[in-house]
Parts: C-alpha cells; structure tokens; sequence
C-alpha cells in the first residue's frame, strides 16, 4: 500500500491582482511547515447504554468560539481532524437530547486524543412548539405589536395557556402535546383577530403570524380637567370646547360643561393636536 501523503508546508495564497497588456508580476509566498502541528479529536458519542447516530459534534476553542464540527457515523463515532494546538471543549446535541455536558481537551502538537460524550434523552424535546407575530394592520402597512395577550386553546376550546407578545410582536408555546389548538390574540383599542388553528403531530413546530386591526370605536382618547375662576373655586355649569388644530387651523370639534364639581370630560378623542376652551356666561 503506498504511503499517505501529507502536507509538509501549510497552504498559503495571494491577495488578487491584475494583470494588463506586457505587464509582469512577482508574487513571492512564504509557506510555513504543518508536519506535527495539527492534533484529532475522536470518540463516541453514546445516551450513557447506546449509541447516538447523526449527532452533531462541536468543538469550541479557549474562547468559546465555535471552530469546527461533524456528525456521528451509525455507530455513534465521530472524528475531528486538522486541529491546531491549544485549548478546547466539545459536546454533543441530537435532536430529543439535551447537550451533552463539554469534555475539555488540550492539544500539543499532533495529538491524538480520545472524548467521549453522553447525551441524555428529554421527553419534552420530543413536544411541539407554537411560536408566531402578532402584527397591526394600519393604512396597508403592517408593524409588530407589543403587549398584546395570546391565548392557546385546545381542541375543546378550554384555554390552557395565555403569554403576551414582546416588543418585536413575538410569542411562543411550547411543550404540547399532540393535538389540534387554536390560538386567539385580543388587545385593549384593536379588534381580536380570528382564531388560528395550529396541529401538533410528532413534536412538530407550527409558526404563525396574526394580525389586528385597529378598533375605531376604542382606539381613541380623552381629554380631562377641571375649571375653577380667578379664586381657585371649582366653576359649574362651564362651557367648555375642544378644538382640534390642523394646519394652524382651530376646529371646534365637542362641547360640554363642567358638573358640580368644575370638571369635564371628552370621550373617543382621535389621534391629532388639540386645545381646549372655556367660559361662563351670566
């Protein structure tokens, strides 16, 4: 069997360049030597009994970084070559099975040194997860909307979650069991969207984006206070006027009157610019 051939001097390369007409260039390369320099990392990756098949191997450098990985052949077995000396750890994660706590290695040259890692099996990995947006429609365009409470239903229609969105819209379910739910986001000033079917089938993930609009009726205002005279004392029975400024413009847009107490109230304020007055007549 002929030898195996193996790299004395290391790859190197140029930065590119360019080459026009009669022109000549000289590119010098130094090049330097990888005889002994570059250790593997090998063993089995096991659930502590068996072994793991198609399981990812990652090892981490002394800075935690992630510097390469492979995956375990059917016999749980993995192999990391190529590796420079120093200081790294490696673990071991399968779908279904917690990471594997990290073995730490040390290399010295051309090492060759043996980790074996065992992953153990979580029953909840193998459930489902529901994870979606909730998003507000306004004027065709559609942004995140936060604080908005979400409600997970099962099949039954009995509620057995609720959570509430994050600032980027985001929300998450997860640990379900198989089966089909429904999941129902309402916020105070927006109408509820319509509920969203999502089914679970083998710890399947479903994503999903809902998206609410905004309520008329309920997405508004309002806009308070309390009118007293000259003296400080309460003034009943007070006219007072909300206008609404556009364009440096003044809209009378709602009247009413203080009650006994001097205060007055206007409801179902819509977004804009405003200011209020008042005054008593005899």
């Amino acid at each position: 069997m002929a030898d195996v051939k193996q790299d004395l001097l290391g790859l190197e390369y140029s930065a590119s360049f360019e080459i026009s007409g009669l022109q000549e260039a000289n590119i010098d390369l130094s090049l330097s030597p990888t005889t002994g320099t570059q250790g593997t990392v090998y063993g089995v990756v096991t659930d502590g009994t068996n072994p793991i098949p198609d399981a990812t191997v990652k090892l981490f450098d002394s800075q935690g970084q992630p510097f390469q990985h492979t995956m375990t052949d059917a016999d749980g077995a993995y192999s990391l070559d190529g590796v420079p000396a120093g200081s790294y750890t490696v673990s071991a994660v399968k779908t279904g099975y917690l990471l594997s706590d990290a073995a730490g290695v040390t290399l010295s040259g051309g090492d060759t040194l043996q980790a074996n890692l065992r992953c153990t099996a979580e029953a909840s990995l193998a459930l489902g997860t529901i994870a979606g947006v909730v998003k507000v429609s306004k004027l065709g365009t559609e942004t995140p909307l936060s604080g908005v409470k979400v409600t997970l239903m099962n099949a039954l229609g009995v509620a057995v979650a609720s959570t509430y969105t994050v600032d980027d819209g985001e929300f998450a379910f997860y640990d379900l069991a198989d089966g089909v739910y429904s999941v129902l986001a309402s916020a105070e000033g927006y109408q509820a969207a319509a509920p969203m079917a999502a089914t679970i089938l083998r710890g399947s993930i479903v994503n999903m984006i809902l998206v609410m609009t905004v309520d008329t009726r309920t997405y508004n205002g309002t806009v308070s206070g309390v009118i007293r005279d000259h003296n400080g004392n309460a003034v009943a029975g007070c006219f007072v006027g909300l206008f609404q400024m556009v364009g440096g413009v003044e809209t009378l847009v709602a009247t009413t009157k203080t009650n006994t107490a001097g205060k007055y109230l206007f409801g179902g304020v819509t977004g804009g610019q405003y200011l209020v007055k008042a005054k008593l007549e005899a």
